[in-house]
């Protein structure tokens, strides 16, 4: 509702939608006790099992110091080649087929070539195939699952999508305990999954079994591309309208890389280029909303929030909201500059979410979007398709309605 872009607290039915930084930092940290996951999980789950991304408590709080020495920034610096070559094939890919490109067909292929080739190795050419079709699928049903989660409708209550969205589930799941199965026969190797394998439950002493395993190489498999799919492509979309700020970019990647290809040590050094993604997530955060219930009758803000009532955060609201944002419509990168960056508050940008919960991929995917995109800018100019405006519809990521063709005009 449009009040929601308007106001801290707007409440319809059993559902509450909150946008005040305070507020947000109320649920997502102060009183986190209070509110679970409980839509996300039900949507996720079936996918997710119990992993990361949908478990809570002690179990998730040992997951996720399992996973975290992988995402220190030093060591993610090393996998610039890495995101610099999969974004350096893209380009020779648009040469061989220049002209109009699938822009959000081709960042998802390589955001997935990026996850298959850095923190979860794999040889199995049909694993791409497999993911791009089915994530397809189960975002296309995601709609009415988002619809029936945060509503409380029963889960078994039919609805469009349902069973394409089991297969692909199970297709997904299937394609991942391949994987699994790929690297127990090929030995150990120091990565995501090796240290997942090796991660012990300091209360029970417990490993993941193979559910468990593939629960979570499926979470960053899926979160780990998929949004940074979104960002990208939203982030070309947005540059294909303003060329005055592309072209700004290019001159900052010339000065900074001196015309070699983009490295480590350039990546902190390309301020306007982490400028650009930052604006373009504000105005299409690549996760739309999240969400909790309250698990107990309790108040928010002032408001009586009785038990069972979703609490709804979202995010594409909030990065967009007239309380908080001048002209919160445009698009501005300079709103990301150091000196005004350190003035905004915690809670009102977070395409990362926020809170002890904040995407444990977050830098990976910062550092993986700067080198992709600074890379795409060396060699290729963007600019819309007359006629066609892609919608960005909320699914479990921002999804671009009708697709995002771009013509890409390639340098020689």
């Amino acid at each position: 509702p449009r009040a929601v872009y308007e106001r801290d607290l707007v409440r319809y039915r059993a559902r509450v939608w909150i946008t005040a930084p305070a507020l947000v930092r109320t649920v997502l940290l102060d009183e986190r006790e209070r509110y679970r996951k409980l839509s996300s999980i039900r949507l996720l789950g079936p996918l997710l099992g119990r992993g990361l991304l949908t478990s809570e408590g002690a179990e998730w709080k040992w997951q996720r110091q399992a996973a975290a020495p992988v995402f220190r920034q030093a060591d993610l610096l090393r996998l610039v080649p890495g995101f610099v070559a999969v974004a350096t094939r893209l380009v020779e890919r648009w040469r061989a087929r220049p002209g109009v490109q699938a822009i959000d067909v081709d960042t998802t292929r390589a955001t997935l070539e990026v996850i298959s080739s850095t923190i979860l190795p794999s040889t199995d050419a049909r694993l791409a195939s497999v993911f791009e079709r089915s994530m397809a699928t189960f975002q296309r049903a995601a709609g009415w699952g988002i619809l029936y989660a945060s509503t409380g409708l029963p889960w078994w209550l039919p609805r469009p999508g349902m069973l394409s969205s089991a297969r692909a589930i199970a297709a997904l799941r299937h394609a991942t305990h391949r994987l699994l199965d790929e690297r127990r026969a090929a030995g150990e190797r120091e990565d995501l999954l090796q240290r997942l394998r090796l991660a012990r439950d300091p209360d029970t002493g417990r490993s993941m079994d193979d559910t468990r395993l593939v629960d979570n190489l499926l979470t960053f498999y899926l979160a780990g591309h998929e949004t940074t799919a979104r960002a990208l492509a939203w982030t070309l979309f947005l540059l294909s309208r303003f060329p005055e700020w592309a072209e700004k970019l290019v001159r900052e990647i010339s000065s900074v890389t001196g015309g070699a290809p983009v490295g480590a040590g350039h990546i902190e050094r390309l301020v306007l280029v982490q400028q650009v993604i930052k604006e373009s997530m504000r105005l299409y955060p690549p996760v739309p909303l999240l969400s909790r219930q309250a698990v107990a009758d309790t108040t928010l803000g002032g408001a009586p929030v009785a038990a069972g009532t979703s609490v709804v955060m979202p995010i594409y609201v909030i990065h967009r909201h007239t309380k908080r944002w001048e002209r919160p419509d445009q698009f501005d990168p300079t709103r990301f500059a150091p000196e005004n960056e350190a003035k905004m508050p915690r809670y009102q940008y977070m395409p990362f979410g926020a809170g002890p919960r904040i995407c444990i991929g977050r830098a990976f995917a910062e550092i993986e979007a700067a080198a992709i995109l600074a890379t795409l800018l060396r060699h290729a100019r963007f600019s819309p398709v007359q006629g066609h405006a892609p919608e960005p519809v909320a699914r479990v990521t921002l999804t671009p309605g009708g697709g995002m063709p771009l013509k890409v005009a390639l340098l020689t």
